[in-house]
């Protein structure tokens, strides 16, 4: 026999040492440990029950579905290390469009296990900044609704700043971007799409700047209304009347200048604009300045043949802390994290 399969042998006859189990809560430590060595599991936590947007007839086949993606987000993060995994069904959001496709989420949480400084004991967090969730058939987290803004009909939202590409697909920066006395927090956020398509459509700068005027003069009747109903003299209704006009004629002045020198092709150019250019507009911020798109819903997007329950897009999104246990996590699920697992899921 030669070496090569007396090795081989060996391999396969040798004992199987099983993995270490988790400590117990309570466990004496030092803050030495290396707490990635702790082995986790995933657990099933309570679910959120359907809510008035959701049918209960429904709910059976909703689960399905959330299963089948929960599994996704478990082969992404498939052993958890210094961390223990929970998983649960969220059923109570409300469709995004009328008559459209059910929404519904799965989301999951990460505690970390951590030395008490004060009684030197292992414990697992109560609370955590780490999260992955998958949001059906909704833009939670994804894209910013601008209650005033319309275009075209549709509710226009401005989406985060692009960070690059995760996958093929455009990655956006999360909302949980912060640092407090818990520590610093990251996340990112993608969107998955029938053949890479979106719900949403860009919004041109033309569409843009004939939407914000129409929505300043749309504050204005309310203001001067209420201003003619008011108890005061003539005189000092007419006084109050004329700065109305005139804090929105300025509030329109560079809006209307820039629409009225406008090419076509620069009409054309989609919107990228700041959170206060929505608000009080002066210029449009390029993308590489900070600038974040202007988007509003794509009718034609969603599929009315498609079954209510179905998965029409997804938004994914993650969240981790500045610590061993979450870096590592954070890693883990974007070394591993398949999008096309979730694109095979759409419209069944």
């Amino acid at each position: 026999m030669t070496r090569l399969a007396l090795l081989a042998l060996g391999l396969l006859t040798a004992p199987v040492r099983a993995a270490a189990p988790a400590p117990k809560e309570g466990t004496p430590c030092t803050a030495s440990e290396n707490l990635l060595s702790i082995p986790g599991k995933w657990t099933h936590r309570a679910d959120v029950p359907h809510g008035p947007g959701l049918p209960p007839t429904a709910v059976p086949e909703v689960n399905k579905r959330i299963d089948r993606i929960g599994d996704v987000f478990r082969s992404a993060y498939p052993e958890p290390r210094g961390m223990e995994a929970g998983g649960y069904r969220d059923l109570d959001a409300s469709p995004l469009v009328e008559n459209g496709p059910y929404a519904y989420s799965f989301r999951s949480l990460y505690r970390a296990w951590y030395c008490n400084p004060n009684n030197h004991k292992l414990l697992i967090g109560g609370e955590t900044a780490t999260w992955a969730y998958a949001f059906v058939n909704q833009l939670n987290w994804f894209a910013e609704l601008l209650k005033t803004l319309r275009v075209g009909g549709q509710p226009a939202f401005l989406l985060t700043h692009r960070v690059g590409t995760f996958r093929g697909l455009p990655s956006y920066e999360g909302i949980h971007n912060q640092t407090s006395n818990t520590g610093t927090t990251f996340s990112r956020t993608i969107l998955v799409g029938r053949s890479g398509r979106s719900p949403l459509k860009p919004v041109t700068r033309r569409q843009f700047l004939e939407a914000y005027l129409a929505a300043t003069q749309a504050q204005l009747d309310p203001m001067l209304a209420a201003i003619e109903r008011s108890p005061v003299d003539p005189a000092k209704k007419t006084v109050a009347i004329e700065q109305r006009r005139d804090q929105i004629s300025k509030l329109e002045a560079a809006a209307r200048a820039r629409l009225s020198a406008m090419s076509p092709a620069e009409g054309e150019q989609p919107a990228f604009l700041s959170p206060t250019g929505i608000v009080q507009f002066k210029d449009f911020t390029p993308e590489a300045n900070g600038g974040r798109a202007l988007v509003r819903l794509d009718p034609a997007f969603f599929d009315p043949k498609a079954p209510k329950v179905a998965p029409q897009f997804i938004v994914v999104y993650w969240r981790w802390q500045k610590s061993p246990a979450s870096e590592n996590f954070k890693n883990e699920f974007e070394r591993r994290f398949d999008p096309s697992a979730l694109n095979a899921l759409l419209d069944r």
